[in-house]
């Protein structure tokens, strides 16, 4: 079978950005999720090509050429909230030009709302982690054999076949409905939720031969080209109301939540299988990574080995990390391994919001982990969200704008938050009526907001991000320390119309 991994052109001119899955795009990263999925693919025997359309600046007309003279077999969509009417629009499409061929959606939105991705029986939903299930689904498309038994599959029953046992959802003229009982055609089947993968190193390298034109994925923050991106871990272990991870690890977190009510346990590849991997990229060419976790930092003994095996190899590369997990053996052991950035989820200033937003974490913790990276010559970007809480007002936002300049912090990149379906601060704004538009709307959060306080309206907190911004990103000191890493005064001006 041949089998396409499609990215859409935007309905709106925006492009959502896949891999983080909560803003639009900024610069392009290569989607590792999706072609680790491919990667299995591959492996199994299936012929299996990636079109990122937004990249070769397609518009409809070009898709839709496109499709006429495509034979693929199955098409995929790896949907984040965003891209949600993006992919439906390309569905459409399909339909028009290709009629049933079968189409599979996998990511976070599929996985958070399948029952709104099965639009009809040639569509099926991967919830979760996909690179168990998909090989499985793909195979009993090829084979026509039934699809009850694939784990964390959904998809409408088809000819009357009669079901039991599973998790149903009615079409809307059947009155709805849900719960365990017997089915009959029509009807939304959710199969049983897989368990997350546990042996990551089992898991192929993800297909980065796909990539029809790599040298246009860029890192701002490494400055250096061909730019990829690795995934060294799944998950996160705490629990701040507003999290939306990477969106692999939301779309895990989704599929397990739905099942246990409580969030995935952490897995993580060993670091000889990790620095394999690096090694592999420098034979490549690869010369920057960005490591996708959402938390690199899992102890000092393996984020040190890690770094010991890397460091030769000369690819400048940046992470995440929690403040509360860098120590200085840590933090001088990545300086010698060329990491250049590592970002910061700091927030807030202010430690009742943090303690609201159940981050964890102490403010001085934060501040001790900034001066601690920039010791070792470590750019500290930084992420601070305004709106995440009732305590918010403009004056703590005016003292969040105050400990930047005062910590002189490299980068911060202001937000406001948006509370994502899956998330607890969802559940705090639909009950609490914060939702501006009444419900969810995927939004560019660093510049409007869906959300609203009694004191703290959406106007307010358009204004202050937008200030904020102003004040960090046109200041000399900003332009001049970036402008050679962004590699023109163009790159710098692109970067300012996304913000303002």
């Amino acid at each position: 079978m041949k089998i396409t991994f499609l990215v859409p052109p935007p309905v709106d001119g925006n492009v959502p950005e896949r891999v983080a899955g909560c803003a639009y795009l900024l610069y392009y990263v290569p989607n590792i999720f999706l072609l680790s999925a491919a990667a299995v693919l591959e492996k199994g025997g299936y012929e299996v090509k990636y079109i990122e359309t937004t990249i070769k600046k397609w518009d409809r007309g070009h898709l839709l050429a496109f499709l006429r003279e495509d034979l693929s077999d199955v098409y995929c969509f790896y949907s984040v909230n965003l891209s949600q009417d993006t992919d439906f629009q390309a569905l459409k499409d399909i339909r028009k030009v290709r009629d049933n061929v079968p189409i599979v959606f996998f990511g976070p939105a599929p996985s958070d709302r399948p029952a709104e991705f099965v639009v009809d029986e040639n569509a099926y939903v991967v919830r979760g982690e996909p690179e168990y299930t998909m090989p499985e689904l793909i195979k009993a498309l090829e084979t026509k054999s039934t699809i009850n038994g694939i784990k964390s599959v959904s998809f409408r029953n088809k000819s009357g076949t009669h079901i039991s046992h599973r998790r149903i959802e009615k079409t809307p003229s059947q009155g709805g409905g849900g719960g365990m009982e017997n089915t009959f055609s029509g009807e939304i089947i959710h199969n049983v939720n897989r368990e997350p993968i546990e042996d990551l190193d089992a898991l192929p390298f993800p297909a980065r031969h796909l990539l029809e034109e790599r040298d246009v994925y860029y890192n701002p923050k490494l400055g250096k080209r061909p730019f990829t991106a690795v995934c060294t871990s799944r998950g996160c272990s705490y629990r701040c109301i507003y999290c939306v991870p990477s969106s692999l690890s939301f779309s895990r977190e989704l599929e397990y939540k739905h099942q246990s009510g409580k969030k995935p346990p952490v897995r993580k590849r060993s670091p000889e299988n990790i620095i394999e991997e690096f090694k592999l990229l420098k034979s490549q060419g690869y010369k920057a990574v960005n490591v996708q976790d959402d938390q690199f930092v899992w102890g000092e003994e393996r984020t040190v080995k890690i770094c010991e095996g890397i460091k030769d190899l000369g690819i400048v590369w940046g992470c995440s990390a929690r403040s509360d997990h860098l120590n200085e053996p840590i933090v001088k052991a990545m300086s010698a391994a060329h990491c250049k950035f590592i970002d910061l989820g700091v927030e807030s200033f202010n430690q009742e919001i943090l303690d609201y937003v159940k981050k964890d974490i102490d403010v001085k913790k934060n501040e001790e982990a900034i001066n601690l990276v920039k010791k070792y010559g470590i750019s500290a970007k930084i992420n601070i969200m305004f709106g995440a809480s009732p305590l918010e007002t403009m004056d703590t936002i005016k003292k969040n704008m105050e400990e930047v300049k005062r910590l002189k912090v490299d980068q911060v990149m202001y937000n406001i938050a948006n509370p994502f379906p899956g998330t607890e601060f969802y559940k705090i704004a639909r009950e609490n009526k914060l939702f501006v538009y009444g419900d969810y709307k995927p939004v560019n959060v660093a510049k409007e907001a869906n959300i609203a306080y009694p004191h703290l309206g959406k106007a307010d907190l358009e204004s202050a991000v937008r200030r904020a911004n102003f004040e960090f990103f046109l200041t000399p000191r900003f332009i001049f320390k970036n402008i050679r890493r962004l590699g023109s005064l163009d790159s710098l001006k692109a970067m300012f119309r996304k913000l303002f």
